[in-house]
């Protein structure tokens, strides 16, 4: 539904249809910055406007129903005129919709996702998978728990006696086979510089050391997250799906969207330890595949400084401490390496990527790599043209993570995680600003996103490029509205 308001464009006003009350505030607002005669109202402030608008559009509704036989509710017209002073999102009378029209509503804005539905809705989650991990000895004896842990910690473990190149090579997987049982595992495929992170859990019993990763990484996840939303509680974060795919099979993505969230919330005020965060993906460069273009964009060069200078202390450390020769048997294993996930070794279902996605459908290898390196053109373009006018270190990072999902052709499953990082930010924002429409319902879509991979996996249909795309948008237009917020403070300066 439209309103009706005016435009002051020139020295007469012509009439112009606004799509919502916020693009009426915005123009009035460009008007008081360059000192033109408002429209509609002469009162001094805006919220004047605001309430002057919600009036008029009120009797403009009024007077369009008593044209079509019907009579908007005075309870609805009364909320309208005493709407609060200042509230981010104004809530413009509407009349009584049934049918398609109502469900329409109720998805664009989806009131009723209120903070303590989700927050029980979420509790029940939580609970929930606690107890089937908790019962998986029992429903489950032949379960590898902890699966993708035993490599890191037998990794570490060589490491600790010395012999750190046995890693990457058949001492690696039948290290590992100890640990789980006579199958057939993959190499390990991750830099000596992952070692250093991993070696002090080598020094206590693997069961001990995968709890005390899992609940380390499990709560520097959280708190990232609670930090960028700056408020309500961690409950939601915690039973997102995809932190329990994490931690059933010790994976390091939450260490990753740990990470990723510290150098979002410190990247303004604290450039210097936002770069080390950044650095920090020496144990995993993929992830970090996009920051050196992000930071250099943004001209954050103390950040990149920071983190060039960290992942040069980390890999002289590793080769001071292991020597050379991991560095040559991770460089001779990364063929194999490239093979197995490029290869669909453990299914292409088990990958998040576009090229994954379209090998999963049965196309070939020249299709989906022609799709691969669409993905990454368009995304790289998009990242180039929104953060050339630098929107803010979090809202960098936000959309530095949700490209990455679709830059990466080797991205695990399992790494879906690390989109609760722009997610956090999206949240953090609309209590911000206020939500805008179809936000609310398509995070809740996004969350629930890894409960249907699975399944959807298995006939055929990978989501998580989606929903990396999805939350890339959301991004997107998010950072769009924040520049109209800026707009009128950027017309004064000039």
């Amino acid at each position: 539904m439209s309103i009706i308001g005016s435009d002051c464009a020139a020295a007469n006003c012509n009439d112009r249809v606004y799509a919502t009350l916020d693009d009426l505030i915005q123009m009035l607002r460009v008007h008081d910055a360059i000192g033109m005669k408002r429209p509609m109202s002469q009162k001094s402030d805006l919220e004047g406007h605001r309430l002057a608008f919600a009036d008029d559009a009120a009797r403009h509704l009024a007077a369009n129903d008593a044209d079509r036989g019907t009579v908007m509710p005075r309870a609805t017209a009364d909320r309208t005129s005493s709407a609060p002073v200042g509230q981010p999102q104004a809530t413009i009378a509407h009349s009584p919709r049934f049918g398609a029209g109502a469900l329409v509503s109720a998805l664009r804005e989806a009131d009723w996702l209120t903070a303590d539905r989700v927050t029980a809705f979420t509790r029940v989650f939580l609970v929930l998978f606690i107890g089937c991990i908790a019962i998986i000895p029992w429903a489950a004896p032949t379960m590898d728990v902890g699966h993708d842990f035993a490599a890191f910690w037998t990794a570490a473990k060589l490491a600790l006696e010395g012999r750190a190149g046995d890693a990457y090579g058949d001492a690696g997987r039948a290290a590992v086979a100890a640990v789980l049982g006579q199958n057939t595992y993959a190499p390990f495929f991750y830099p000596p510089t992952s070692l250093l992170f991993w070696l002090p859990f080598a020094l206590v019993p693997f069961a001990t050391a995968a709890v005390i990763w899992i609940v380390a990484t499990g709560a520097a996840y959280a708190a990232a997250v609670r930090a960028m939303i700056e408020r309500g509680s961690v409950v939601p974060a915690l039973a997102f799906p995809a932190v329990w795919v994490c931690a059933l099979f010790g994976q390091n993505s939450l260490f990753s969207a740990a990470l990723l969230g510290g150098s979002a919330v410190t990247l303004d005020r604290y450039p210097v330890i936002a770069g080390a965060l950044i650095g920090c993906f020496s144990y995993k460069p993929q992830i970090a595949l996009l920051a050196p273009l992000v930071l250099i964009l943004a001209r954050r060069w103390r950040a990149l400084a920071a983190a060039a200078a960290t992942t040069l202390v980390l890999v002289l450390a590793a080769t001071a401490i292991f020597g050379i020769d991991p560095w040559i048997k991770f460089v001779a294993v990364l063929p194999e390496a490239s093979a197995w996930s490029l290869g669909g070794g453990p299914g292409f279902e088990k990958f998040a990527s576009p090229y994954a996605a379209v090998r999963l459908a049965g196309a070939s290898s020249s299709t989906a790599w022609l799709v691969q390196v669409t993905a990454a053109v368009i995304a790289i373009a998009v990242l180039i043209l929104v953060l050339r006018k630098r929107p803010g270190g979090a809202a960098e990072i936000a959309l530095m993570v949700a490209m990455t999902g679709l830059c990466v052709p080797s991205l695990g499953n399992y790494e879906v995680v690390i989109l609760a990082i722009p997610g956090a930010w999206l949240i953090g924002q609309a209590l911000a600003q206020g939500w805008l429409p179809y936000e609310r319902i398509a995070l809740a879509a996004l969350y629930l996103t890894p409960f249907v991979m699975v399944p959807a996996g298995a006939n055929g249909l990978q989501l998580a490029p989606i929903a990396a795309a999805a939350v890339a948008i959301l991004v997107v237009r998010r950072i769009r509205h924040l520049a109209l917020l800026d707009a009128p403070a950027e017309i004064a300066k000039h």
